[in-house]
């Protein structure tokens, strides 16, 4: 009878485990820290319905936690992840496997070393069109492009400012609209 009971209990939490949640770095393995600020969560979801609302017929926008999968000594999981339909292939059913075209990192401060320094070499080296660094304390978007195998700061847009992308001629964003949004806190 406690069998039964066990395959009962098994079968209706399948997926009561406690899932361990790093990223892979150029070899080296970093633990993901405690969940992101509210801010940070916003940020990603108006990006994220930016693409959805402006590039949803060219390709395929994703949010993480979401492994992208380079090689084995790199894998690890953006904040938000673009596709174009030509570059689909790379989708399976648990992670990507390749370059997306665009990825978007939005810092915060236990991450903001390996986004602007290590995980951007990666992307760089393995091909990522365009890489997007957001700070949601300075209100501002680096974006990287990548020109013969090398990324250029193609432009730093600051709030005003209107996102736009050689790579797709939907991106059209707002700055304003999207910082505009922001809950402030006085205090944790």
């Amino acid at each position: 009878m406690s069998s039964k009971k066990a395959k009962v209990t098994e079968e209706l939490h399948p997926y009561d485990y406690k899932e361990e949640r790093y990223e892979l770095i150029e070899g080296v393995r970093y633990d993901r820290q405690e969940a992101t600020v509210i801010r940070h969560q916003q940020l990603v979801t108006y990006f994220v319905k930016c693409f959805e609302d402006l590039c949803v017929a060219e390709g395929l926008v994703l949010i993480g936690p979401i492994d992208v999968k380079f090689d084995e000594e790199n894998e690890f999981q953006p904040d938000v992840i673009y596709i174009t339909n030509e570059n689909l292939q790379i989708v399976t059913e648990k992670k990507i496997i390749g370059a997306p075209d665009i990825i978007i990192e939005i810092l915060s401060p236990s991450t903001s070393y390996n986004d602007k320094i290590r995980k951007k070499r990666v992307c760089e080296r393995f091909g990522v069109k365009e890489y997007w660094i957001v700070d949601p304390v300075h209100l501002y978007v680096d974006q990287f492009v990548l020109t013969d195998k090398k990324y250029i700061l193609a432009n730093t847009y600051r709030y005003k400012d209107v996102v736009r992308s050689e790579l797709l001629s939907c991106i059209n964003i707002d700055l304003e609209a999207i910082f505009s949004k922001l809950l402030v806190f006085d205090h944790d």
